[in-house]
């Protein structure tokens, strides 16, 4: 490892948990050692199912407005179809029963095909690096679990995961770092 500090501020990721609903994402950064100037790893897992779709639309607008080219960003996503209703499954009823129960509703889906996910991120300056549906998610994340079981999977089937780079430059910004985080 090396001992410079001016890389060892970089090594280790930094996790920031904001309540985005409340405070944009480059306030929830000004209080970190985020450098807009740099690549940034975005990764949001297990929100965007629970974002009604302006809220998904609001959280990718301001990531496109922070990250610079070169940056990449990471999400699980429910299907669009399952959770329309229709794609029918069973054990997505009792997920969103169970949800439901704990006073959460989840909103938001996307479509699945590549196709329309390579749209979707070209639209906030991102391009498809890589889509994993849940069997893929299995045999890279579970290499224990030696078969694929259609009537009981361990991944549920109906998400994703998606793995995206930023080819443009940080779209029109909203608002700006404050003068004293920048370096």
């Amino acid at each position: 490892i090396p001992h410079d500090p001016a890389v060892l501020q970089y090594i280790w990721p930094e996790f920031v948990g904001a309540d985005l609903s409340k405070v944009s994402l480059m306030e929830a950064l000004s209080k970190t050692s985020f450098d807009p100037t740099r690549r940034t790893m975005f990764i949001i897992e297990g929100l965007v199912y629970y974002l009604p779709p302006a809220a998904v639309k609001q959280q990718l607008t301001a990531i496109s407005e922070t990250a610079v080219r070169g940056s990449r960003l990471f999400f699980d996503f429910m299907h669009l179809d399952a959770l329309s209703g229709d794609v029918f499954r069973p054990e997505l009823e009792t997920l969103l029963v169970a949800v439901w129960n704990k006073g959460e509703t989840m909103y938001s889906g996307i479509d699945r095909r590549p196709e329309a996910i390579r749209c979707l991120l070209k639209k906030f300056g991102f391009k498809l690096y890589e889509l994993l549906d849940a069997k893929q998610i299995s045999a890279r994340f579970h290499p224990h679990v030696t078969k694929w079981k259609e009537y009981s999977p361990h991944v549920s089937p109906y998400f994703g995961y998606i793995a995206a780079e930023k080819v443009t430059a940080p779209m029109k910004r909203q608002e700006t770092m404050p003068a004293s985080r920048r370096r």
